[in-house]
Parts: structure tokens; sequence; C-alpha cells
């Protein structure tokens, strides 16, 4: 395909010129890259997937479970990048689908995607409901019903995405990057520690892609699948970036190189936070803290602990509530 497209789905006549239109030349690569980021949330998909995946799904074999999506998605960004070379559409995936199959598949494709999206969205609400009733309760002792950070959250989203995207993208950067400081502490922690005294960085059992595929051993009714799917899942919202391309300065040159640095940088990290988080409590511990959700958290909680003492789990546990947000 060599000609450029400039609009959301085919025609054969050009946009009036009453059009309205969103705002050009609003953000760059860094923006683009932080707001599709922030959608995937880092700090809530490893401190929420990654328990589950080693309770219920691959174990110890998380990590590579991890590794298997990176290099999946890894591929499928390749294609999604070239398209956003010569397609410019705020309906990303319908806009694709719409100039590749046609209006009517594209139409459907749109309806279904909107509907994971909202579906998607309540369980956000939900989660940070439940993040920000634990922090008020445990900090402050006091007791807040789901329903009031519910109503704070959509509200709050509502105001930032209808006045500015400039404004979503630094205050979403904010989010995003306390998170990876914060996940990056306890992850180097245990890298400069040496790992479990008794499993080391246990390298074998973490990071081999076939055990990928394999369920954890002594778990009733674990499933590979399972591991594989909240590893995928963690990468929610990375193809948001094709939906900046009016908004974004140079879109046929941002999308892309957003696409992929936000695949890749954040495949690369999930999998060393995930491995380090492992490696820190010993693979058959973190499969024991996992079967208990109200331990499941320790595996990424006791070795900031250990470490860094018990402000770094306020931190974390604040930054659980805004990375839910984000």
């Amino acid at each position: 395909m060599t000609e450029s497209v400039e609009s959301t789905v085919p025609r054969e006549t050009a946009p009036p010129d009453s059009v309205q239109r969103l705002k050009r030349n609003a953000v760059g690569t860094m923006g683009v890259i932080f707001m599709a980021v922030a959608t995937a949330a880092p700090i809530t998909a490893m401190v929420g997937n990654v328990p589950i995946a080693v309770g219920l799904g691959n174990g110890s074999h998380a990590p590579a479970g991890y590794l298997v999506a990176t290099i999946v998605l890894g591929l499928f960004a390749i294609g999604y990048a070239t398209m956003a070379k010569h397609i410019t559409a705020t309906g990303a995936f319908y806009g694709y689908i719409s100039h590749g199959l046609g209006r009517i598949i594209g139409f459907g494709s749109g309806g279904i995607i909107t509907m994971a999206y909202i579906v998607f969205e309540g369980s956000l609400v939900g989660i940070f409901s439940y993040f920000f009733a634990d922090f008020a309760s445990t900090q402050f002792d006091i007791s807040v019903p789901w329903l009031v950070p519910a109503i704070l959250m959509i509200v709050l989203n509502c105001v930032l995405t209808y006045f500015d995207v400039n404004l979503t993208a630094k205050v979403l950067g904010v989010f995003l990057i306390t998170e990876i400081f914060m996940l990056s502490l306890g992850a180097l922690a245990v890298l400069f520690k040496g790992g479990n005294p008794e499993t080391g960085f246990a390298v074998a059992e973490t990071l081999n892609p076939v055990g990928a595929f394999t369920p954890a051993a002594g778990i009733a009714g674990a499933s590979a699948g399972i591991g594989l799917f909240f590893a995928f899942w963690s990468w929610v919202g990375f193809e948001s970036t094709a939906m900046y391309g009016e908004e974004s300065k140079n879109p046929k040159r941002i999308i892309p190189r957003a696409t992929m640095i936000a695949v890749l940088g954040v495949g690369i990290f999930y999998v060393f936070v995930s491995w380090m988080a492992i490696a820190g409590t010993g693979p058959q511990k973190a499969i024991e803290l996992a079967q208990d959700s109200a331990t499941a958290g320790n595996i990424f909680f006791d070795p900031v602990q250990a470490t860094y003492g018990d402000w770094a789990i306020t931190l974390f546990k604040l930054l659980l509530v805004t990375g839910s947000f984000a």
C-alpha cells in the first residue's frame, strides 16, 4: 500500500469544511507512549495479574509467559505499526479493519471493540474502588463505600479527557513514572541481593519459554492457558496509540514508533519485574502466597518491605490506587 489515508473510514468524497476534528499537533512521541502504557497500568498489571498467573496458571513459570507474550505481541505490533504509517484513524481497530475489509465488517468490529472497552472500563472502576477503599481503611481507618471512589474516578476521567489531551498526557505521565519507579525499586532490591537465599534467581525455572505452556505442578485446576491469558491481558491498551494519530504532531512517524516502544518496552519490563518478584520470594513460596487472595500481593510486597521498610509498602499501595485510575 503506497498511498496515505487521513480518515477513520473509507470515503469517496472529501469531508466538508465544517467537520470538527480533534486538536492537532497536541502530543509528541513520549505523550502517546505515556497514555498507551498508562492504560495498561503496569503496577496494577503486575500486582493484579502475576499472582493469578502464578496461583492458577503456569506457577513459577509466569515470567516465561510474559516472555512469550512479548514475542507474540511484538510480531503483531510490526503489522499494526506498518498500518499506522498509511492510515491515520482515531478509531484504531475500527479504522484499520474498515479500510482493509470494508465498512460493514469494520462497523461490526467497532461495535464489539466498543463493548469490550466498556466492560474493561467497568472492571477498572471496580479495582480502583477496591484499592482506594483498602488504602483508606488500612492507612486512615476510614470506611469508604465503593460507590464513592467509583463516581470520583468517572468524573475525573471525564474532566481530563474532555478539556485537553496534552493535560491528560502530563497527568498520566506522572502516574506512570511513579509506577515504574516503585516496581523498579522492588525488582532492583532483589537483583542486588541475589534473589531468594535458597533458590537464587531460579533462571531455568522462571524464564524457560517451554514452562509458559506447563500448568503449575500440585495445583488442582491449574491451567497454563490462564497464565498466558493474564500475561497477554497485561498489555491491554497498547493499541490505543493509533487513537492519538489525529492529535499527534507527526502521526506517520510517531504512532508506529510509539507502538513498538510501548509493546517491547513494557514486555521487557514485565519479564524483569515478574522474574525478580518470584526470585525474591522463591518459586515455591510464591505459589503458596498466590493461593490466598489475602497474601497474593505479598509476592511483590515482601521483597520491598524487607529492603525498604513499611513506608515503601504504604507508597506501593497508594500507587496501586493511582495506577488503576490511570
